[in-house]
């Protein structure tokens, strides 16, 4: 019954990401950062992903703020290094017991971050979420998440540069729980050496 409930709010949150938004200045559109955050979550250990998908629209939220205060001036090595504080700010947030709704909100902003790292090549297609896919979780899965973020993952495309963000996204998630205190075992079920994993079947 759990599970089933738990699918139900899944499919809501990425509901929400397909919500009517504006395409940002450069780079991905608005709508599709917010799919990505979706997607994200749906490979967070299952208690973080529980309390993502209950605070779906502060999720949400995260992004779209994130999205509305870029400046678009800076590097994707500094995105990516915003991407890596917010994970250890986020952590230490967890430990502090401070509320979901706005550890759900920050960890939208961490998807931003990531996105804007890893901007389409090329103008992507409407349908470039649909076959969406997470490689993986990487064989030394809990190192610092500056080496996280920092990553080479294939971006030569649209779609691939999706696939990049969302799987960044979710291996900090992972992070964060765990340094968190709690159960993120759930990587084990993904390994980067079985991977890609289809987002959507």
């Amino acid at each position: 019954m759990r599970c089933r409930l738990l699918l139900a709010s899944l499919d809501a949150l990425f509901a929400l990401a397909l919500s009517s938004a504006p395409a940002s200045a450069a780079g991905w559109a608005l709508a599709d950062e917010r799919r990505m955050a979706a997607d994200a979550a749906s490979f967070a250990p299952p208690d973080f992903k529980r309390q993502l998908a209950k605070h779906s629209r502060r999720l949400m939220q995260g992004v779209s703020d994130a999205a509305a205060g870029e400046t678009g001036t800076r590097a994707a090595t500094a995105h990516r290094a915003a991407a890596a504080r917010g994970a250890r700010a986020l952590a230490d947030s967890i430990r502090r017991h401070t509320p979901f709704d706005e550890i759900a909100y920050q960890a939208g902003g961490i998807v931003h971050e990531l996105a804007t790292a890893l901007p389409p090549v090329a103008p992507p297609a409407a349908d470039t979420s649909v076959g969406a896919r997470f490689l993986g979780f990487s064989a030394e899965p809990f190192p610092a998440p500056e080496k996280l973020a920092a990553a080479v993952l294939p971006s030569g495309t649209p779609r691939e540069s999706y696939d990049a963000s969302i799987t960044l996204a979710a291996r900090l998630f992972a992070w964060i729980w765990k340094s968190a205190g709690g159960d993120a075992s759930l990587i084990s079920e993904y390994p980067v050496s079985k991977g890609p994993y289809a987002v959507r079947e």
